[in-house]
């Protein structure tokens, strides 16, 4: 995908008849603060086009959306990497945050520390998924790319899952911000974005993200199906499971 087709499908995205009406207040301007980082690349001389490029969200300043009927807050963040119009790297995750004290603190369960930081923070990261691409100084056997429940987390998140268990990672294909955003809304606002997910417009955007990011999964995964020497498992943990 040309990058600056995909500043103009991450231009969709945002619009309110799209993805943004569902996003909470100060997000859209933090999406179009990062597309307008990618838009100067993309613009620059042809001459001076051969460079890398990133477009990047940050934990500390996410992509989020509004809390739904069930007190569940999810945002979005992550960084994926190019050259010219080639995707090198990518790598997001989706964050689920909770403002409902019976979930967030159990009685019982839960020491006085845990019910003390939900009362300042009024809620808590409920599970935390990275959809990430492989490094290449992994020390251990892993799809090059995958899901991971947990991973990483920062001191204000409360987090339930311990930062220390880093396996099992799932076999997973690729998941941009307009992928994610599509798992958003159909988990967490399925009733109310029935009629946007309708869409042709939509559906075309979504399908231009799945062709640019997933394409090359898809063809790699199938073809493990007709290997007799290994599985689709060990393909992808495989170092030409690319």
């Amino acid at each position: 995908m040309r990058i600056e087709e995909y500043v103009t499908n991450l231009n969709i995205l945002i619009g309110p008849k799209f993805a943004g009406g569902y996003l909470a207040p100060g997000s859209k301007e933090i999406m179009q603060e990062r597309i307008y980082s990618l838009r100067d690349i993309a613009r620059k001389p042809k001459k001076k086009k051969l460079m890398s490029w990133e477009f990047s969200i940050t934990r500390e300043h996410p992509v989020t959306f509004k809390e739904n009927n069930d007190k569940l807050q999810v945002d979005l963040a992550g960084k994926i990497n190019g050259k010219n119009d080639d995707i090198k790297e990518i790598n997001t995750l989706l964050r689920v945050w909770s403002s409902d004290q019976d979930l967030c603190y159990r009685h019982g369960i839960d020491g006085e520390e845990v019910k003390k930081r939900f009362d300042e923070k009024k809620k808590r990261v409920i599970v935390r998924y990275h959809f990430d691409r492989r490094a290449p100084t992994v020390g251990q056997p892993e799809p090059i790319y995958h899901l991971q429940v947990g991973g990483q987390t920062l001191d204000d998140e409360n987090c339930w899952f311990p930062k220390q268990i880093e396996v099992p990672r799932f076999q997973f294909p690729p998941m941009d911000i307009i992928l994610l955003c599509e798992l958003v809304l159909v988990n967490f606002f399925h009733g109310e974005s029935e009629n946007l997910r309708k869409k042709p417009e939509w559906i075309r955007l979504i399908q231009k993200s799945q062709h640019a990011f997933q394409d090359c999964y898809y063809k790699s995964f199938y073809a493990c199906l007709n290997n007799v020497n290994n599985t689709i498992l060990g393909h992808l943990v495989s170092d030409d499971g690319s």
